[in-house]
């Protein structure tokens, strides 16, 4: 039993790490690199959920000819009868994965342009609460209006690795893993190159970069976009995961405010440094609601605010005394460029 245990805590830590990692290193882009404070990257991992909750069963019941039934109303037996079908047909599974991997970037772009444009005509505070006000609306309306994945009582979403049988589990957690370490590979590409060294010259001075001929505003649409892409796909491997999709899930303290912690704990501007960090934080949150209860015996309040707690606390050791983050900023590498 304590090893069964045991494997389901590295397990469901390693899945969590993989997805955190996508999230924290989008906001690291828009903020670390670019000086973009985004407190609404909740919107872009709502979306790439919402995606998943509307798309893949709707596609499905099409390509098997389920017809007469409303996929919300009827949601348990359809994703029943989805999935006793894609169990048998690895092909047609796979060919949904992608494609839904796909319409998810797209979403993810379209939500990074949206809100791309508070982004070049506002800074400081006044950017920070109009993306928070955006991401609420996201949140409000995947909760009212039920089509889009269920309101908030959510949807069940057809498993397009039901092929793998039992070996399904394990299989998503890999595939999950090796999506979150290549892309993080290919943002790695992209910040030690020259468009990285913008996007730091953005950040730092505007007024500089546009004097030698530099389109800021288009820098910073880049910056929300590709960050706003890589936080869908995580919300959408994380329905996946969970073969269910709840907007009420997405709330800003799970996928804004922890990854933000987890950003400033690995330090801004580095995103090794983003992953040391999303690891440590995550590892603390799975170790919190794995033993919070085994500890109430201990503790002078009820174990269900430990987590938050935690997060506060950490917030604020790190604050004080590690501003710039376990593994501060390095200047970026370029090819055939001297280092500063």
């Amino acid at each position: 039993m304590e090893l069964e245990l045991l494997t389901l805590f590295v397990m469901d830590t390693i899945v969590f790490f993989a997805i955190y990692l996508l999230v924290s290193v989008g906001l690291n882009i828009q903020m670390g690199y670019t000086g973009l404070p985004n407190f609404g990257i909740v919107a872009s991992v709502a979306g790439g959920a919402y995606t998943v909750g509307w798309f893949v069963g709707r596609f499905a019941m099409m390509i098997y000819g389920i017809e007469g039934m409303d996929f919300i109303n009827n949601n348990a037996y359809v994703v029943t009868q989805i999935n006793a079908k894609l169990a048998n047909d690895h092909l047609t599974a796979i060919m949904i994965f992608l494609l839904t991997m796909g319409l998810v970037i797209i979403v993810g772009m379209a939500l990074g342009f949206i809100t791309a444009y508070p982004a070049i005509r506002l800074s400081g505070d006044y950017l920070a609460m109009t993306l928070i006000a955006m991401a609420e609306a996201v949140r409000v309306i995947g909760i009212g209006f039920s089509p889009i994945a269920g309101g908030t009582l959510g949807v069940q979403v057809p498993d397009p690795f039901a092929w793998m049988g039992k070996m399904r589990y394990f299989g998503v957690i890999i595939l999950i893993l090796t999506i979150s370490i290549i892309t993080f590979l290919m943002v790695q590409l992209i910040i030690n190159s020259p468009f990285g060294r913008l996007l730091r010259a953005v950040r730092d001075n505007e007024v500089t970069a546009e004097s030698i001929g530099k389109n800021v505003v288009n820098v910073k649409i880049k910056a929300m976009i590709l960050g706003s892409i890589l936080a869908s796909i995580a919300g959408a491997l994380y329905s996946f995961y969970a073969s269910a999709t709840i907007p009420a899930a997405f709330t800003r303290y799970d996928w804004t405010f922890w990854a933000w912690l987890m950003m400033m704990v690995g330090g801004t501007g580095n995103n090794i440094g983003v992953l040391i960090g999303t690891l440590l934080v995550v590892l603390m949150r799975r170790l919190i609601a794995f033993y919070k209860f085994s500890l109430a015996a201990f503790l002078p309040f009820e174990p269900l605010w430990l987590e938050l707690i935690g997060l506060g606390l950490v917030l604020i050791l790190i604050m004080i005394f590690k501003p710039q983050g376990l593994l501060a900023e390095k200047p970026t590498r370029v090819r055939g460029v001297k280092s500063d």
